[in-house]
């Protein structure tokens, strides 16, 4: 057990799993193992680390919790092989020491994921009550230079396990529980959405792309257009960035950063509109037109708006004729930098009833067709109007 602490103590590219837990309270308990720490410090030290494990997954695996922090560790190693993807002929050389050091260092941390608690346990040489925990055997090295391989579509890290991110005072963080919506789960509208997916699957495929704008009445789907969508292409590296219209002053640099990053993220801008002297405004303009020169390969934005012309009119703007011909030129500026723009109408009647019919069916509930027509109309007139998310809060309620 002390050359094993020697081991991880010598560990230089995954430096940051050694000091990330469970390693950090192993690393604890193995040097107490030593003869200069008394049997009550080692059995603290270990059920320290055991309580650690529990903590980090349900399972009790120490394999699989060793797998969770390499994957998330960004080191030296992996920074090399992003670099490469992205600058294939101007990345630095990758010495072949560093090659062998990432082999025996993924060698190190699978033979460390495969101890048992028997293991430690048998050299501990106490026959009093100690935790137990299991491993998975998982081959470390072979999984990570996996991941290496298929970097472009699988990820690594968060954008590994993750699908959708939230911008926050100008930092990427994981939304934690993102709208479960699929395509599966809408009806109707099959021709707006079929544009946003085949303008999706043309941006993964590396195919020209447009920036687009879903607009139309509230709550016809638009968000959960641009939702599904994203979910569908998550195996073919597409990764959803929720972007509030407070943090679009920051956009120029989210981009710069998600440019490093060798996936696919659509920038998502929900239910945009601007006051006509909006600083905001100058920046988005310059982003999406950054997109025609090519400026962002692999970063897509979707914005969805209840107005096609996202710039609010005032009515001192329509007093002046001269002044009202500027704001409507503003107005259509900005709309029509998008390359894709796409209408959402309020679903008539029949349209309307065809989404109740489809979700009732989708969740199995029974109801005659005349008595759910009567109700959903019901519904409709004290909700407001018909809507696709009316139709849904209907069948919710049933």
């Amino acid at each position: 057990m002390s050359e094993l602490l020697r081991e991880i103590d010598s560990i230089a590219l995954f430096r940051g799993v050694k000091e990330k837990e469970p390693l950090k309270s192993l690393c604890d308990f193995l040097q107490k193992m030593e003869p200069d720490y008394s049997i009550e410090e080692m059995i603290d030290s270990y059920g320290n680390f055991c309580s650690k494990l529990y903590e980090l997954r349900a399972d009790c695996d120490l394999s699989a919790a060793i797998w969770d922090a390499l994957v998330d560790d960004m080191n030296p190693y992996l920074r090399f092989k992003i670099d490469l993807i992205n600058n294939p002929e101007t990345a630095n050389r990758m010495s072949r020491l560093m090659e062998l050091t990432a082999t025996r260092e993924l060698d190190l941390l699978t033979r460390i994921g495969n101890y048992s608690s028997f293991d430690f346990k048998n050299e501990m040489y106490y026959d009093g009550y100690l935790p137990d925990f299991r491993t998975s055997h998982i081959d470390l090295k072979s999984r990570y230079l996996r991941m290496l391989e298929s970097i472009e579509t699988e990820g690594y890290g968060v954008y590994k396990r993750c699908n959708i991110f939230r911008i926050k005072d100008g930092e990427l963080c994981v939304v934690k529980h993102p709208d479960p919506i699929r395509s599966e789960d809408l009806f109707c509208y099959e021709t707006q959405r079929g544009k946003v997916v085949d303008n999706t699957r043309a941006f993964c495929e590396g195919k020209p792309f447009a920036d687009v704008l879903l607009y139309g009445d509230a709550g016809t789907g638009k968000s959960s257009a641009v939702k599904s969508s994203a979910r569908m292409f998550f195996s073919k590296g597409v990764r959803l960035v929720e972007l509030p219209k407070q943090e679009i002053g920051r956009l120029p640099d989210i981009i710069e950063h998600l440019t490093e990053i060798p996936l696919k993220f659509i920038i998502f801008i929900d239910d945009i509109s601007f006051d006509a002297d909006d600083d905001r405004i100058g920046s988005l303009k310059s982003v999406i037109e950054g997109a025609a020169s090519g400026g962002r390969k692999n970063i897509v934005i979707y914005a969805t708006s209840n107005r096609r012309h996202m710039i609010k009119e005032t009515f001192s703007a329509r007093e002046n004729e001269v002044h009202r011909s500027d704001t409507i030129a503003e107005q259509m500026s900005l709309s029509e930098r998008f390359g894709l723009r796409i209408l959402f109408e309020k679903p008539n009647k029949d349209t309307y009833l065809e989404i109740v019919r489809n979700l009732l069916k989708l969740r199995k509930i029974k109801m005659s067709e005349e008595d759910m027509a009567l109700k959903a109309e019901q519904f409709a007139t004290r909700s407001g109007g018909r809507s696709a998310r009316t139709a849904r809060q209907f069948a919710d309620s049933l």
